[in-house]
């Protein structure tokens, strides 16, 4: 039985989401390095684009139950992890598969058991498309979404198998089709070399994540330990949920641990691959903070707000005022 824990009260405190938002927006917005606000367009479109990610994030919560109380505990730890990567405020290639993939789960959800999800299934696969073209070693989530659709979703047939290879293929014919216009397959060549050159377990590269004092070494190491948290007491615990919310959180683990494992083999691209990774994990962090009340989670609860708040200190380094 659930007790009414300090954990509990702010997990369903409806006023816990629009606070996150504001220190949010503070974080966004204030200049560690110029100790004053700061505020360009690249900050600006950032912006935008969280917004329209946040907006998915809590759609799909909400849509799919996700949660089995009336939390929005997963949209409230989405915001407050993008709060602690201070190095995503200003607009780069990592929010674009953010916003997309978003986007995809919303839309491959609505897919779960339909007799023929072609067009639910066409537009998901274009999304992914765009990811995959943006970050090419994103390719390797297509044989995970037909292995969702097939498994988890139970909507693939032999014609949304062939939506999702169009789908999948359409943004890459797209910008062929304009690069012959305009002659000019730069773009195309750069992606492909970024794929070809993909180096896996760089020494060079593990040196942000070996700098355990750096904000972005800890702010990463954070948000792991509390997904794999997450994750092993959800699967422990998956019984408790309904059916199609566990397909939906089978994805999400997954989702969760094939980022990591990318993100590990791969660690120079973490910058791109973090706010995925948030994506994922807030789902799994929250799901874990909002459906249990322990003295052991009040516990590690209260133990993550002082981390947090430690974290927020760090990145936007306030005790230089």
């Amino acid at each position: 039985m659930r007790n009414n824990r300090l954990q509990n009260h702010i997990s369903e405190s409806s006023f816990t989401l629009p606070l996150c938002i504001v220190m949010g927006l503070f974080a966004w917005f204030w200049s560690a390095d110029e100790i004053a606000f700061k505020c360009n367009s690249s900050v600006l479109s950032a912006l935008i684009v969280a917004i329209a990610t946040t907006y998915l994030v809590f759609e799909t919560a909400s849509k799919f139950s996700l949660l089995r109380i009336r939390s929005y505990m997963i949209t409230t730890v989405w915001v407050v992890g993008l709060m602690l990567m201070s190095f995503t405020h200003t607009f780069s290639d990592a929010w674009i598969v953010a916003l997309c993939l978003a986007g995809s789960y919303y839309i491959m959800f609505l897919a779960y058991q339909q007799f023929e999800p072609i067009a639910k299934v066409f537009h998901a696969f274009i999304l992914l498309g765009i990811a995959s073209v943006t970050v090419p070693q994103l390719l390797i989530l297509v044989p995970l979404y037909y292995w969702y659709l097939f498994v988890f979703l139970r909507s693939l047939t032999w014609r949304s198998f062939w939506a999702g290879i169009v789908g999948i293929l359409l943004p890459v014919c797209f910008i062929l089709g304009w690069s012959i216009l305009n002659m000019d397959f730069s773009f195309l060549l750069e992606k492909f070399n970024d794929l070809q050159s993909t180096t896996f377990f760089s020494t060079e590269d593990y040196q942000w994540m070996l700098a355990y004092r750096t904000p972005k070494a800890l702010s990463f190491a954070f948000i792991t330990i509390l997904s794999m948290i997450g994750i092993v007491h959800y699967l422990v615990n998956y019984f408790d949920d309904k059916i199609s919310t566990r397909m939906y959180l089978y994805i999400y683990t997954i989702q969760t641990l094939v980022i990591l494992a990318l993100i590990f083999c791969v660690p120079s691209l973490y910058d791109t691959l973090a706010i995925v990774f948030a994506l994922n994990a807030c789902v799994m962090i929250a799901h874990y903070f909002a459906l249990t009340g322990s003295w052991v989670s009040n516990t590690l609860f209260c133990v993550t707000l002082l981390v947090v708040a430690f974290l927020l200190v760090l990145n936007c380094e306030i005790w230089k005022l």
